[in-house]
């Protein structure tokens, strides 16, 4: 008997974060750029697979963090919609960023990275491709700020995997 559809959640957390470490801009803007394993010092640390905010406003980082839904069609065995949901967010006092002699916001500039980078792969491997269907301010706590991104793959038609 093979495993059930739920085991795909541990699947896609780990492609998303392989995505995230292995783009040198994101890993830039993290603040990663110079470690020689960003894929040892970015997880759990600078983006987290779920939604995270740091207890203490101590810290004055930037985060990439991103949690991921489906909603199974039980008469197909399949997930028929998948979201992911990206929270990019910083304190507000590294907010301000110089994007090659332009200031701009940090949160925009890693908005448009990861708009970039998921609108042009295969995430999960799939049938279906990820659609951006909103992209809206995010205001965690009162000195983070950031963005809240949302994808979804509309026609998945790949959920046998796991399947019985």
């Amino acid at each position: 008997m093979g495993k059930s559809r739920s085991y795909e959640m541990i699947d896609y957390r780990k492609k998303i974060m392989k995505m995230i470490v292995g783009s040198k801009e994101i890993v830039k803007l993290l603040g990663e750029q110079n470690e020689k394993y960003p894929e040892d010092t970015i997880p759990y640390k600078k983006s987290f697979p779920h939604e995270y905010i740091p207890e203490t406003i101590t810290a004055t980082d930037k985060f990439i963090n991103f949690e991921i839904s489906a909603k199974p069609n039980a008469g197909n065995d399949i997930y028929k919609r998948i979201t992911i949901y990206f929270f990019i967010v910083c304190h507000q006092s590294v907010v301000r960023y110089s994007d090659n002699g332009r200031d701009c916001l940090w949160y925009d500039k890693a908005t448009c990275e990861i708009d970039e980078i998921i609108s042009k792969q295969n995430v999960f491997g799939i049938n279906g491709s990820l659609s951006l269907v909103s992209n809206v301010p995010y205001c965690p706590q009162p000195k983070f700020k950031g963005r809240l991104l949302t994808f979804q793959v509309l026609d998945y038609t790949d959920g046998k995997k796991y399947g019985k």
